[in-house]
């Protein structure tokens, strides 16, 4: 796990992309069963076979999870990395889940298609500064959901000024190393963190997620720095991102 000089920390479509499936599992308490709440939360908001948007669509697992449970739901997948698209349409073939869904290179403002019936998010947004990214990000995916839409949003969070963020971080060091992460790995992942992560505290993805156009939100998922918050749409008409 070791970062190229002058590489980005985070890089997708690097080598950090080709391990993500392990590092995930490593290093996110409740990894694989995040997906499966996600779905057990949305099916008891939305109908047999709605539109769901699925934001930084990685690996696909939560693609095949959400396909193989509910075969009726219209799946659109979005990542900016080349190799997770990949590795997505890879296992979705494997799994026998292609009808119904389908993966699109790029940003969600490339989409050109709204009104999904419900959408998620994960561990996208704690990649983004705190300049307008993230706020822009939350504001295109509300541009493209109906009116009392939920949201799922699964992020790696912490307010670093709290004195219990100490604690907690160090508490999630050591789960890498519970999980199997040798010593070598864990200074190359804190390095990655250090350098390519931007932490948001709860308070503040609340106001964010309100600013974008959401409302009711309300968190559903602690496990150490990770959280998950399902809100909806708002069912008054969005501002701008500018705010006007």
């Amino acid at each position: 796990m070791n970062t190229p000089e002058g590489a980005e920390p985070f890089d997708f479509d690097g080598d950090y992309g080709g391990d993500y499936e392990y590092i995930a599992r490593t290093v996110i308490p409740g990894y694989r069963s995040s997906f499966r709440q996600a779905l057990a939360l949305l099916a008891g908001r939305v109908g047999p076979s709605p539109r769901v948007l699925v934001v930084g669509a990685g690996t696909g697992i939560e693609l095949v999870t959400f396909k193989t449970a509910e075969p009726g739901w219209r799946l659109t997948g979005v990542d900016p990395s080349r190799q997770m698209i990949e590795i997505a349409r890879r296992r979705m073939r494997e799994a026998g889940v292609g009808d119904g869904a389908r993966l699109v290179h790029g940003h969600v403002s490339d989409l050109d298609e709204d009104g999904f019936a419900a959408a998620t998010c994960f561990n996208v947004m704690h990649f983004l500064p705190d300049d307008g990214a993230k706020q822009s990000l939350l504001h295109d995916i509300a541009r493209r959901l109906a009116p009392g839409a939920p949201f799922l949003l699964f992020e790696l969070h912490g307010d670093r000024s709290s004195p219990r963020f100490d604690e907690l971080f160090a508490a999630w060091s050591r789960y890498w190393k519970i999980h199997g992460m040798g010593e070598a790995e864990r200074a190359a992942f804190r390095a990655r963190i250090d350098e390519g992560i931007h932490w948001a505290s709860e308070a503040r993805i609340l106001q964010l997620l309100a600013e974008a156009g959401f409302e009711d939100a309300w968190r559903y998922y602690r496990a150490l720095l990770y959280g998950g918050w399902i809100s909806r749409r708002a069912l008054q008409p969005l501002r701008s991102s500018s705010g006007k």
